[in-house]
């Protein structure tokens, strides 16, 4: 497993849309979920690629091996399996998916990614009516078998018995193309979790996913407005860790098994800009004098399993604020103009049958997201 490091770049100024959420005489432009997708989403930042074993991928059953380049949409960045755990696609179908975001009534099998890798025997698997048709009513499927020179007969699950090889033949063999989504009976009804691999299928080769806003996701998104804290000061990189300072002053740090936010303090000596918060209760609040530590300024310990080794284990410092699907690090500060940039980063996931999920440090990234002024509110979420 390899990775290319990064520094990280001072991102352009994020076009997401927002709400305007007030507490008492504070103002913050929250992120409107009810307008945010996929697809708008910021693009990448930083290139990078992640190249897994042939062991781990028979392990895996998928290879969620990729690479990407700076200025790459995230939905194509981004895989299903990735992802799952926050958010639950793998329970929407095309079908679920249209009554959300409407979808090109000529789509193709060709426009359905995961398509490319499903055999008739997985196809049956994932929609066992299939198995009962004559292969006269699945064209894709007839068409795949006779260019196999497999004849008819029977119905098709009948035919697979009978031919175990040309069951296990991808359909991206044929022109897909050709071949409209309602060819085969029960495809679009079908949820995205029961094909086979799905897991590696790119958010934008799903019609219509990368539409669905992240508030009427299956699992939504957790807006994170009800924790909320004070800009107070940010604080440049002349700033250095203290060994007096420890984790207990800060809120930004690793994420670790569970999906939780661990805190982390800067290293001693090392550069340390930071944004330090107030509470709404004063001095007495959990939030006062908490620092959010710049992640350009601090790699943490991050993933988990098999895929925590890329990136040599190392994330930027940052937190959970809308749950386990990205994390939010602080990207750049600015003293003179009293503002604080952030990022939003991703991660590689897989679940290996029988065993826990592992999961890369948040790498992928950033990905522009809203700033702060001094004074402003800060979205800090429960980090998990």
């Amino acid at each position: 497993m390899s990775l290319i490091s990064f520094i990280l770049p001072a991102p352009s100024k994020a076009e997401t849309p927002t709400i305007t959420y007030s507490q008492g005489q504070y103002l913050v432009q929250a992120p409107d979920w009810s307008r945010i997708t996929w697809d708008n989403l910021p693009p990448v930042q930083q290139p990078g690629y992640l190249s897994i074993p042939q062991n781990l991928i028979s392990l895996f059953g998928y290879d969620p091996s990729r690479s990407w380049s700076a200025g790459q949409k995230v939905d194509s960045v981004v895989m299903l399996g990735d992802a799952d755990d926050a958010f639950k696609m793998s329970s929407l179908s095309l079908k679920s998916i249209s009554s959300i975001a409407s979808n090109n009534n000529k789509l193709t099998l060709n426009d359905f990614g995961l398509m490319q890798w499903q055999t008739p025997a997985s196809l049956v698997k994932a929609i066992p009516s299939l198995g009962n048709l004559s292969l006269q009513k699945v064209p894709p499927i007839a068409a795949l078998l006779s260019r196999n020179r497999v004849l008819s007969g029977g119905n098709i699950s009948q035919i697979l018995r009978s031919n175990p090889e040309a069951a296990n033949l991808p359909l991206g063999k044929l022109d897909l193309s050709k071949y409209s989504l309602n060819s085969i009976p029960g495809l679009t009804s079908t949820s995205l979790g029961k094909f086979k691999s799905w897991q590696q299928s790119y958010i934008n080769q799903v019609p219509g996913l990368n539409q669905v806003p992240f508030d009427k996701m299956p699992q939504p998104i957790n807006s994170g407005v009800r924790v909320v804290g004070i800009a107070s000061v940010v604080l440049g990189t002349s700033e250095r860790g203290d060994a007096r300072v420890g984790n207990n002053y800060f809120i930004s740090g690793s994420v670790v098994r569970g999906d939780k936010t661990v805190p982390t303090a800067c290293a001693a000596g090392k550069e340390c800009s930071y944004l330090e918060m107030g509470d709404f209760s004063g001095s007495e609040g959990t939030l006062y004098g908490k620092r959010w530590a710049s992640g350009s300024s601090q790699q943490v310990k991050g993933g988990y399993g098999f895929l925590a080794a890329v990136n040599s284990g190392k994330e930027p410092t940052g937190r959970l604020v809308y749950g386990s699907g990205f994390k939010v690090a602080l990207t750049g500060v600015n003293e003179s103009f009293g503002t604080a940039d952030f990022g939003l980063f991703f991660r590689i996931c897989a679940r290996p049958p029988f065993m826990q999920k592992t999961c890369t440090p948040y790498f992928i990234g950033p990905v522009p997201w809203l700033g702060v002024k001094e004074n402003g509110l800060v979205i800090v979420g429960s980090g998990q």
